[in-house]
């Protein structure tokens, strides 16, 4: 008897180490929205990224996931534990942050932005958005593609996290581009397809023709940013355009920045601590690392203007 209690015993142990060591309470999906309508939650979520009008508006509709959001809520739903062995490699740029153990990913519908961040714990994923954005969700392209799209906007709250574990926050409209150019650039670098990374340390054709036609653009809006004394808020808005949005050949600041980390990490991410933990300010030195000339000789020329 005292053998089969023991065995029990045993058996019940196993099982709780094994669904200990699976973390499945670690990474979890909820529904930002019930019997079709958004919830409150989802809402809060959306409103740094579109008007209150637009999201009241969406507030009132009513109506089920398209059999397209169906399949993409399945595919993310079946990536939660996969996902949760992303974590340690995602934050090894940043060193030790107080990150909740459990992350939250929510699902919403209706909004225009793929992946964002809410709070900071919370990686937010619009069914719809992805949908327009990438087709359907048994592509097989889309089944890594959804992967990158989780660790860039991991990356982002372990970014936030930093920022707010170091007190940092963007006090100018400068700090504001610079920081743009650092958080949107690490979490591009998290999320670019393959084929536009270097394969030891070296750039593929497709990078090397994108740098050419942006780095231009962000040497001369960094230049522009800095030197000029009294910005509009229209050639503040013009300035910003296309850092970190629109197309992957679009994005002036994220794409350079992003192939920039990607070099100095060298296939380690853990290469990119020291540069992260310096904050926005890096951009200057990386600029100078990598810019080609003439580009390089404008850029020190306002910035190290001693060297």
């Amino acid at each position: 008897m005292r053998g089969f209690i023991f065995y029990i015993i045993l058996i019940s142990f196993s099982q709780l180490i094994h669904a200990r060591s699976a973390d499945d309470d670690t990474m979890i999906i909820k529904k930002g929205f019930a019997a079709g309508k958004l919830s409150a939650e989802w809402k809060m979520a959306l409103e740094t990224r579109m008007s209150t009008a637009r999201i009241d508006s969406f507030a009132r509709l009513l109506r089920a996931l398209t059999k397209e959001e169906l399949e993409w809520e399945k595919l993310i739903a079946a990536k939660a534990r996969y996902w949760n062995s992303f974590k340690d490699s995602l934050q090894q740029p940043f060193g030790k942050l107080p990150i909740s153990d459990t992350i939250y990913v929510m699902l919403g519908f209706m909004g225009s932005d793929d992946g964002f961040t809410f709070g900071l714990q919370t990686v937010c994923l619009d069914l719809t958005a992805l949908q327009s954005a990438y087709g359907d969700a048994q592509l097989p392209e889309n089944r890594e593609r959804i992967d990158r799209i989780f660790s860039h906007e991991y990356t982002h709250l372990l970014h936030k996290l930093w920022a707010k574990r170091f007190s940092y926050v963007p006090r100018t409209y400068k700090d504001s581009i610079w920081w743009e150019c650092l958080y949107e650039g690490i979490g591009m670098y998290r999320s670019l397809n393959p084929k536009w990374l270097p394969v030891n340390n070296e750039l593929p054709a497709i990078t090397k023709r994108t740098l050419e036609k942006l780095v231009p653009i962000l040497v001369d809006r960094l230049i522009r940013i800095e030197t000029a004394s009294n910005l509009s808020e229209g050639e503040k808005e013009q300035l910003h355009t296309n850092l970190s949005r629109g197309m992957v050949n679009q994005k002036w600041g994220a794409f350079p920045v992003a192939i920039w980390l990607a070099l100095e990490a060298d296939e380690n991410p853990g290469n990119l601590a020291k540069w992260i933990a310096r904050g926005p300010s890096i951009i200057s030195e990386l600029a100078i690392r990598w810019l080609p000339e003439p580009e390089k000789e404008r850029f020190t020329k306002i910035f190290f203007p001693y060297k």
